[in-house]
């Protein structure tokens, strides 16, 4: 059976200051589970990650070994995201107005990712990081041909988003030609999140996967991807007065020629033009 969930305990000295820390910096009291004398839940996130607090004698029991001295070592890191920068100054000084330390006050780092790092009462640590993608560094790829190809739908922005992502919409427009179709369709539409589209001819005489993982994600706005091919897609949606215009750039195969390439997926996306004004 596939994990289902992931969820952190830590070891606290008093559960109460603690549950008071991670009210202060912004965490969500989960009062259903685990809210006891000895132990606190909360949730982080988006996705509602779980974060458990122990007195520390509970947790040591759990564990069946010693806790690790916070002031001396670290034995792991907690990364938090932030679409700003502003969120990752905002909150240092909640960590360190509700009793935490910074380790490290907001700054750049390696020119591409603006962050701080804070540890809370009992000395775990954390940091949160503003990652800005269109500055992240890039293997040299200058010898590799790019295409670009765009076409404008009348349509508003969140019916062009949702029918280019949701994969019950990618099942009826992805695809060339009348002749092939795509069978089925995972999109799991997030920063590392993977996709993968299974494409054939109606025929079953041939077919491929389209597969690869999202390195951007900005709603209704910017798509970035690399295929398993380490090929690269950029993707933009902007609102023009006629509609949505999609412009998407490629970087090449190596089985086909640029041209080729350009055509087909040219045809693809005039494709989802018309699925998506004509339903």
């Amino acid at each position: 059976m596939p994990t289902k969930e992931i969820w952190i305990n830590l070891p606290v000295k008093d559960v109460v200051k603690s549950k008071e820390f991670y009210k202060a910096i912004g965490f969500v009291h989960n009062t259903t589970h685990g809210d006891t004398n000895d132990s606190a839940s909360f949730l982080v996130g988006e996705k509602n990650m779980v974060l458990m607090l122990f007195q520390e004698d509970v947790f040591k029991n759990f564990t069946k070994n010693n806790l690790t001295d916070t002031i001396q070592s670290s034995e792991v890191l907690f990364s938090l995201d932030a679409e700003t920068r502003a969120e990752v100054d905002v909150m240092a000084v909640k960590a360190q107005t509700a009793g935490g330390k910074l380790f490290s006050k907001p700054e750049e780092i390696q020119e591409w990712m603006y962050g701080c790092g804070f540890s809370d009462i009992d000395g775990h640590r954390w940091n949160m990081l503003h990652m800005d993608t269109n500055k992240m560094p890039q293997p040299d790829n200058s010898n590799q041909e790019c295409f670009i190809i765009n076409t404008t739908i009348n349509a508003t922005a969140k019916k062009v988003w949702d029918y280019f992502t949701l994969p019950e919409h990618i099942l009826n427009w992805n695809h060339a030609s009348d002749d092939w179709h795509t069978l089925h369709a995972i999109n799991d539409l997030k920063v590392g999140g993977k996709f993968h589209f299974r494409m054939e001819a109606k025929d079953g005489s041939s077919g491929f996967d389209f597969e690869g993982h999202y390195t951007h994600v900005k709603t209704e706005e910017d798509i970035a991807f690399t295929l398993v091919d380490s090929s690269k897609v950029n993707i933009h949606f902007e609102k023009v007065e006629e509609g949505m215009k999609i412009t998407q750039s490629f970087e090449t195969g190596t089985e086909d020629s640029t041209e080729l390439q350009k055509q087909g997926w040219q045809a693809i996306l005039n494709n989802f033009k018309k699925y998506t004004e004509n339903n």
